[in-house]
């Protein structure tokens, strides 16, 4: 029976003992009736992607995708990073690639022609490393780099000096010094001591800033030039070809130059695909600086992402020149990059067996 209050009105107290549980019946109804029916399981391949750990022990496929770099992820997280790269767009407009920079015959506003709007507009990262770290001086990006997990190089170069004594363990190409060693410094204290080759270039005279801490560093008086075609190795001149490079420094054995960092002041647009050339040491990672937009600027972007280099970090370096981007790159096979689509020279391609073709 309800109990009228003096108002004739319903006590709060038994309108809300008589509302609540009906309010918990409807929401448990509707929750067990539809709880499952808007779930969607993450597909790849056209089948369904497990996201649980189940697979955790399987590592073949991203040790075997990334030439024993990567030896401890699972198959399943593997997948996924090959997912969100397959569908990772490099332009805001893939069909005017140059949009937003000073090269984009249809730009003309102030701010949207510009080499900073292009390249918050272009090529983004698309890829991951979990552990990647910022190795150096808490500074601008003229020293410091952003690595892919370290830790893991310490464990390849111990293992490679366990098999051959004479092996370097681990090496780290550093083009461009003007004097300046904290990265270096910083990599050497990630690492370990002792367990990197270390070889600066600079055609500046530096070598008396080395630091003497820095245990097997070598410094060359050299510039990064475009290699030529029918160029013999000369170490007394100031710039050389890297596969020259490779040549003097007896490097032609090695399969791997670990960490390829370069900040040579726009040579990089001249020089980047001998980066990628036959008779060069597997670079594993690059850490470049990039300086402005020349009008070519997506084939150095799109040359290296077919040859396998995946952007894993992108940071402005603003403090003296508005338009100078680090990037930081890591090798994986092309396998990894099969059934991408790739948009370039305004024409489609798609990744199969190993080579960007025609899409059709």
């Amino acid at each position: 029976m309800l109990v009228k209050a003096k108002a004739g009105l319903l006590r709060p107290s038994i309108l809300l003992r008589l509302v609540l549980p009906c309010c918990v019946f409807v929401s448990y109804f509707l929750y067990s009736t539809n709880k499952t029916t808007d779930y969607k399981p993450l597909r790849i391949d056209d089948k369904p992607l497990r996201t649980d750990d189940a697979a955790d022990g399987d590592f073949e496929l991203a040790s075997r995708q990334s030439y024993g770099f990567f030896y401890d992820i699972s198959s399943t997280k593997w997948n996924l990073l090959r997912k969100i790269y397959r569908e990772h767009i490099n332009h805001r407009d893939p069909e005017r690639p140059l949009l937003y920079s000073p090269h984009d015959p249809l730009g003309n506003a102030k701010w949207f022609s510009t080499e900073p709007a292009w390249y918050q507009n272009n090529y983004e990262p698309n890829f991951s490393c979990m552990h990647e770290k910022r190795v150096g001086l808490q500074m601008n990006g003229d020293g410091p780099k952003w690595v892919c997990d370290p830790h893991r190089i310490t464990k390849l170069a111990l293992e490679r000096k366990a098999k051959d004594s004479d092996h370097p363990g681990c090496v780290v190409y550093s083009v461009g010094s003007n004097g300046d060693f904290n990265f270096e410094m910083g990599f050497q204290k990630e690492v370990g001591e002792g367990v990197c080759e270390y070889h600066i270039f600079d055609p500046g005279d530096y070598a008396a800033k080395m630091p003497l801490g820095l245990k097997r560093g070598h410094y060359h008086q050299w510039g990064l030039k475009k290699q030529g075609p029918n160029s013999t190795p000369n170490a007394t001149e100031r710039y050389q070809g890297l596969h020259d490079i490779i040549k003097l420094l007896g490097h032609e054995h090695l399969d791997t130059i670990d960490i390829f960092k370069i900040d040579c002041e726009k040579c990089e647009w001249k020089t980047y695909m001998d980066w990628v050339a036959d008779g060069i040491p597997m670079l594993q990672q690059i850490q470049v600086e990039v300086h402005g937009v020349p009008a070519d600027a997506p084939l150095f972007y799109n040359s290296l992402e077919a040859a396998g280099y995946m952007r894993y970090h992108k940071e402005p370096n603003i403090q003296f020149n508005a338009g100078c981007i680090e990037y930081g790159m890591v090798k994986v096979d092309t396998e990894f990059m099969e059934g991408k689509n790739i948009t370039m020279n305004k024409k489609e391609y798609t990744m199969v067996n190993g080579h960007f073709v025609d899409s059709p």
